[in-house]
């Protein structure tokens, strides 16, 4: 897999782009995310042009210095101190920057140049699009999946963050790929169940039907899959383990039920934010570290979902006004 970054860059330096795109680039390569990825390939690409090995990118080179104000190795060092640290499970969205995108805000399309698409499902909705291959993918909220408007080549290879279902299409001889940042699930003809959102520290790959190969610790181990078995990968400790999965739960958001197991005060909150059209707002770390188990039907409501919980967990109270749900652990809101 290329790296994104790498991708990005290579793609900017390569074209010429109006001042919208080139704004957003730079808004882009100076941003928090991914520094020690974004520095390592600047650098790359200072080394190539210094030394005249890459003398087409000189041009272009010169124009993403203009940008960015970093015109040497010193300049370099201080953007090095203006980002933070790496977080790659967002990687994959910024590789439509350089080259456009269809995105699907809300389910409105538009198309402005067809190389990479880019499916957008916002906060409390999901949806189901059909790839160029006739797979069926459907997205759950908070997700991005990034997919050739042509699938060429030995593999059909997409992009997600967040989380989605695929019912793909048979094809023996080019096997169906989808890459997250932390681990790739390839598959055959199946349907399978990947949850990889940005925020969490689990990502799952979970097996409705036939068999999938998913490669995870950097790509160094992986593990078959056989129907009904999950594999979750932890990113901070880089530990994977395989269970048995109940696949009505794996498959409840695509109903709009919402089934949270073993989950943490703080984790329920993340969850509900992407279901709901609300913003809550809360200290983590006045919440408790204890583990609830709660199930919703599709069509309760917030109120009614932070009514229950507030009783469950016996110590929080909370209040909603317009698009926000203020949560206090000491009952004094």
């Amino acid at each position: 897999m290329k790296n994104p970054v790498r991708d990005v860059i290579d793609r900017y330096v390569g074209h010429e782009y109006t001042a919208e795109v080139d704004q957003e680039f730079r808004s882009w390569l100076t941003g928090p995310d991914h520094a020690e990825e974004k520095d390592r390939e600047l650098s790359r690409l200072w080394d190539a042009t210094d030394s005249g090995s890459v003398p087409s990118l000189e041009q272009s080179m010169e124009r993403m210095r203009h940008l960015t104000g970093i015109s040497d190795r010193r300049a370099l060092r201080h953007l090095r101190r203006r980002l933070t640290a790496w977080r790659a499970a967002a990687a994959v969205v910024f590789v439509v920057m350089a080259t456009a995108a269809l995105i699907i805000p809300s389910g409105r399309l538009s198309v402005t140049q067809p190389d990479l698409l880019q499916a957008y499902i916002p906060k409390a909705e999901m949806q189901t699009l059909t790839l160029p291959d006739g797979t069926v993918a459907m997205l759950n909220a908070n997700s991005t999946l990034i997919y050739p408007n042509e699938f060429t080549g030995e593999q059909r290879c997409v992009y997600l963050t967040g989380e989605a279902d695929f019912k793909v299409k048979p094809d023996p001889e080019h096997p169906f790929i989808v890459k997250t940042a932390d681990f790739q699930v390839t598959a055959l003809g199946t349907e399978f169940n990947v949850a990889a959102y940005s925020e969490e520290d689990e990502v799952t790959a979970t097996l409705l039907s036939g068999k999938v190969k998913v490669d995870f610790d950097n790509l160094t181990r992986s593990e078959i899959l056989t129907p009904s078995r999950q594999l979750v990968y932890s990113r901070s400790s880089r530990k994977a383990l395989t269970r048995d999965a109940d696949l009505s739960d794996v498959t409840a958001w695509q109903r709009g039920e919402i089934v949270m197991r073993g989950m943490t005060p703080d984790e329920i909150f993340t969850r509900l934010a992407r279901k709901f059209p609300y913003t809550f707002i809360y200290s983590p770390h006045s919440l408790k570290s204890d583990c609830y188990t709660l199930t919703f039907d599709s069509d309760a409501s917030l109120d009614e979902v932070m009514t229950m919980i507030s009783k469950v967990m016996g110590d929080i109270t909370f209040r909603i006004e317009a698009d926000r749900c203020y949560i206090d652990c000491k009952g004094n809101i």
